[in-house]
């Protein structure tokens, strides 16, 4: 009788292994949503995949809404998928270790610089990539990508260019010397 008791003990404990065996399997695979488990969430548990499934749906909004067209609807659409991104992956930047929070951040400023223009007294989309680099950059030093991102952000918001005259905007004696402003430098009244 004891060797039969012990006998289904152990054939119950090896159907439980192999259910979180299969359970843990099932989360090799996974995107964006937990799998569907034999044993409830204890491969999840054990594993600790909780943030890194919570990470990925954050990168699977991201490429929705960077793949999101502009579409017929003068944008309404891509503005709306890409507002449901930019708070999910703030929401998770704001829960994450130092190195993943970095990296939502980095998505989070390549959704902003590809924006459109704001309203006055709301930040430009570029000053809001900017910022997001920022933060990727002070997150994870060793971060290159988000290094990278911040230089190339900031060198494309730079000034570029200089005039050739003061006041004269190039222009050349004989074309366009009519009007305010046309005589030379230190001439007037």
């Amino acid at each position: 009788m004891r060797r039969a008791a012990i006998a289904v003990a152990a054939l119950c404990a090896a159907a439980l292994l192999v259910a979180l065996a299969v359970d843990a399997g099932r989360w090799k695979h996974v995107h964006a949503r937990p799998p569907a488990t034999i044993v409830g969430n204890l491969a999840e548990r054990l594993l600790g995949t909780k943030d890194d499934v919570e990470l990925r749906r954050g990168v699977s909004a991201f490429v929705v809404a960077k793949d999101t067209p502009y579409g017929y609807d003068n944008g309404m659409t891509q503005g709306r998928v890409r507002a449901q991104a930019v708070a999910e992956l703030a929401a998770l930047a704001a829960s994450e270790p130092p190195r993943d929070a970095a990296r939502l951040e980095s998505l989070l400023g390549v959704l902003a610089w590809g924006s459109t223009r704001a309203p006055l007294g709301v930040l430009d989309p570029e000053d809001r990539s900017v910022d997001a680099f920022t933060r990727a950059a002070r997150l994870d030093p060793t971060d290159t990508a988000a290094a990278f991102n911040l230089e190339l952000s900031l060198r494309a918001l730079a000034p570029h260019g200089a005039r050739s005259q003061p006041g004269r905007a190039g222009s050349t004696h004989g074309i366009g010397r009519s009007g305010a402003g046309a005589g030379e430098p230190g001439e007037g009244y």
